[in-house]
Formats: structure tokens, sequence, C-alpha cells
């Protein structure tokens, strides 16, 4: 069963890739140069690395020396989304914490908690030390009522950062749980034009890709990842996440060659970006009654079920076509609920990219404890909604005034997408 279902990916990945390439004359020897690089990238994404001089080991070198996954598939498994805490305890390795010190300027990418760096690692490769543990508890909300019957609650998340091996975090340190999110679809996310993202708005978004859309492509998602949650260096992202704070954590020698060579990331970004969106087990009825109330209540503002992607032909002219992931791709605030808290326990702005709802149908069937929003806290897609506030605060308000039948056909459409 997961060999054909890893082969099926595969197979599925090197059709869609293959599909954005050029057209030109050489095609067939570039489809299968293409298809090597795939391949490639395939085996990378799920080869476990290991430390530098471990002995024996026929495999990729290189781990750490701080880390929180030993592989891109123990997080994004089959280039899936994460798996979301099922309850108190410690987190999931696909739950991580990113650490951001605040910045008034503009132009200013924020940096990381002084001592700890930018995320925290919960894995280590001696001499260094793992930075701590993460536990998370839930509190339930009261319960609250449907005005048209029903009730509701949510599970509040309380994160704890324990056995700090350095001391304490700075008090003004953001504490940013981030759950991996869904890697198919993102070439064709990154194959649309920043006019198609910024029509009529006046807005223009920051990056396209994580949750807050702090990536500015593929490959800028991809080096973050191996550079702060594993530990890889690469011609992109030449130092790791270890800070002159934390003295038994080795440095990269100045002059090394990265840990990822070129060959290897291409390879990686390539299969990446071929990862084809998978098809629910259900046939969505696009013109559904569900469909219907889901634009009308407002949420298609944001989650826009039709945006355009372009490719280019050989002699540079482009070819545009339609997708629909169900996003914006812009940042929006969701309210002081889903904010984000520092270490002092003040809430802070949270702007947030719209998340894409392709692939939801896949997800239900496949997960056996789906988990949904950026931490994971949501246990189904009715739950995830009524997170919403914020400039989603009258969509949210437009779906618990539906009676019980409406919220049903909206919550069976979207697990068709």
């Amino acid at each position: 069963m997961e060999i054909s279902r890893k082969a099926r990916w595969l197979s599925v990945a090197i059709l869609v890739g293959l599909g954005f390439r050029a057209e030109s004359s050489d095609a067939p020897i570039r489809g299968e140069i293409e298809s090597a690089q795939i391949k490639l990238g395939q085996s990378v994404f799920d080869t476990e690395w290991v430390a530098a001089g471990t002995p024996g080991s026929p495999g990729r070198v290189g781990l750490g020396p701080l880390f929180n996954a030993a592989s891109c598939a123990a997080c994004h498994k089959e280039g899936a989304h994460g798996r979301g805490p099922t309850g108190d305890g410690p987190v999931p390795a696909a739950l991580v914490i990113q650490l951001q010190s605040p910045t008034t300027a503009a132009d200013t990418a924020p940096g990381g908690d002084p001592v700890y760096g930018r995320v925290f690692n919960t894995s280590a490769v001696s001499p260094a030390q793992v930075e701590g543990e993460v536990t998370v508890r839930y509190t339930a909300t009261a319960g609250y009522y449907y005005p048209f019957g029903g009730r509701w609650t949510l599970r509040v998340p309380h994160y704890h950062l324990e056995g700090l091996r350095h001391g304490p975090l700075a008090a003004t340190t953001v504490i940013k749980p981030r759950l991996a999110p869904a890697l198919f679809g993102t070439g064709l996310l990154e194959a649309v034009p920043e006019t198609a993202i910024n029509e009529g708005s006046g807005k223009r978004s920051i990056g396209r890709f994580g949750w807050q859309a702090s990536a500015v492509s593929v490959r800028d998602q991809t080096t973050i990842a191996l550079a702060r949650e594993m530990g890889l260096t690469s011609t992109d992202r030449p130092d790791d996440d270890c800070t002159p704070a934390e003295t038994n954590c080795p440095g990269h020698a100045d002059g090394a060659l990265p840990e990822v060579s070129e060959e290897l990331l291409s390879a990686v970004v390539a299969f990446v970006r071929t990862l084809a969106v998978p098809e629910s087990s259900t046939q969505a009825v696009r013109d559904s009654l569900g469909s219907k109330l889901f634009a009308n209540i407002g949420c298609g503002a944001c989650h826009r079920s039709q945006l355009t992607k372009e490719r280019p032909r050989a002699d540079g002219t482009l070819v545009s076509s339609v997708i629909a992931p169900y996003t914006d791709l812009k940042l929006h605030d969701l309210g002081t609920d889903m904010a984000d808290e520092n270490v002092s326990g003040a809430r802070v702005t949270s702007l947030w990219r719209t998340a894409p709802l392709w692939g939801l149908g896949y997800r239900l069937k496949e997960e056996s404890f789906p988990t949904f929003l950026h931490d994971g806290r949501a246990t189904s897609i009715e739950e995830a909604i009524l997170w919403h506030s914020g400039e989603a605060a009258y969509a949210k308000y437009q779906f618990m005034k539906l009676g019980p039948r409406a919220r049903q056909a909206v919550l069976r459409w979207l697990e068709t997408l």
C-alpha cells in the first residue's frame, strides 16, 4: 500500500512537472532530464539525514547541530499537511515553534530570539544541546449556541517551552507555533503573477508561501526549512540557527561547502514544485447549494475560487490558465483570538495568508485525526471557521446565522474540494 501510494505521487508529480516546461524541439530530452531530477528530489525529500561523521552511514550527512526533524518527509509526508497535536502533551515534530523579535523598521526582516534563534530546536547533535521541550495544554471555551440551533465549543491551546538549556527567552520574543503546511500545488501558486494577486485591491502581497507569506518562492521556503529546522546549509542560506549565545553549538566553518549541494537543492525544489493537488474522493459540485452559500456569506472574498497562472513558451510569450486553490494569497488580520503572543503574554498583531482550501477532501479521507489552522488547534472544518474573526468576522457571523441544514451544506461542499 505504501509503495503504490508513493509511486502514484511520483508519477503525478512528473506529469505535472513536464507540463510546466517550455515548449521546444528538444522536449523529449529535456523531459528525461527533468524526470530524473524530480526522482532525485523525491529521494532527498524522503531521506533521513544524519550528522557528519556518523560511522558507516550510507545516507546524506550534515544534519544539525540543532534540528527538529531529520527529513522533509517527517513533517510533509508525501507533500501533505503535518499532523497537529491530538491532545495535551508534547507536540509532534511537524509543529514547530518559530521565534521572532519585534522590529519597527518596515524594510528590516525581523530577527529571532537573541539566545535561541529563529526556531526553537528540540533535537541536537553532540556537543550541541537541545534547546528544550515543547508541550501544549488545551482548555475548552464555554459552550456557545448557534442562533438557529446547535452548540459549539473550541479548544484553546496553551504552549509551554520547558527545560530551557540557555536561560529564559527575551520577554519581547514572539512565540509562533506553526504546523507544517501542505506542499502540493505550490508550483501552481508560484506561477500566479503578482498582478493576479493584487487585482483590484491596491494591496501588495508579501511573499506567498508559509502561514504568513514569509517566503517569496518555493526555493526560499525550502532553504528556510532546511537551515532552521534541519540545520542544513545551502548557498542561499549558509548559516544554521545556532546563535553566539549557544557556545556549545559548533558553527559552520568559513569557506566550507554547503551541506546541501546546488544539485540536491534544485532537485528538491523541482520535486516540491511538481507535487500535484490530490483529487478528493467525493465529486465536487461547483454549483451546489454549499458552493453558493460559501460565496454568499462572504467566504469567497478571501478564499477566491479562481486565480490565473502563467507559464512561458520557448519564444518568451506566456500561456495563461485558471486554477482553483480557494485563496487570494493575501495577508489578513483574523482577530486577537488567532494572534500570536510574546513571552510576556501580550498579544501581537498577526496577519495570515489566506490558506488554500484545495485538497481538503483528500486530507479528511487520509488523516485519522485531521487538524486545521496554523497550529492545528481546530479539529474540524467547522471549528476552523469559528476561529475566524477580524476581517473575517462578518463571514463567520453569516455562517453562524445559517440554519443547521444550510451549515451542513457548506461543510459537506468544503469536504469535496
